[in-house]
């Protein structure tokens, strides 16, 4: 004999103890609780740690720059500060500039990023090295600059160099 009937009341007419959920409730109980899972999934997704990447790194530090944020650019370095840093990117800030990432190449911990930017008639592509950080990639300054700026390479008695790395701008 169903301790259960139809409207979830037991044959004594007090509720029935069993598992009865009625249809429509069980089906908004799980929706609910997917929609819950998708919330937590694209909090961790879209602004944890996973959501770091080159090109993002260098997209926010040059926009950090153009606004003048040197605080906020400086947290996108691996040094931690801008230090004697030469960048012109705030200069760029005015009106009738703009930037787009035009190239990203990524090697290991490493990556190139390639910034195009463009005023009146004219574009110019600045590289810029990043370097993955614990689980964030960040601008290394002082590896783009040596893109920049190349110092003279010293070899030693083997032909090494005393490059740190393969990912040059």
């Amino acid at each position: 004999m169903s301790t259960c009937v139809s409207k979830g009341v037991g044959v004594s007419g007090k509720p029935a103890l069993s598992g009865h959920v009625p249809a429509a409730r069980g089906r908004d109980a799980v929706a609910g609780f997917c929609l819950v899972l998708l919330l937590l999934s694209l909090a961790v997704h879209g602004y944890g740690c996973s959501s770091s990447t080159p090109e993002r790194a260098v997209w926010d530090f040059v926009a950090a720059r153009m606004a003048g944020n040197d605080r906020r650019a400086a947290e996108l370095t691996v040094e931690g500060d801008l230090g004697e840093y030469p960048g012109g990117e705030p200069y760029l800030g005015g009106s009738g500039f703009s930037y787009r990432v035009s190239e990203v190449q990524v090697e290991g911990d490493g990556a190139r990023v390639t910034v195009a930017f463009r005023w009146d008639d004219q574009e110019v592509e600045v590289p810029y090295v990043t370097r993955r950080v614990g689980s964030r990639w960040k601008v290394s300054l002082e590896e783009t600059l040596e893109g920049w700026l190349p110092s003279p390479r010293v070899e030693d008695e083997n032909g090494a160099t005393d490059r740190p790395s393969s990912i040059t701008a």
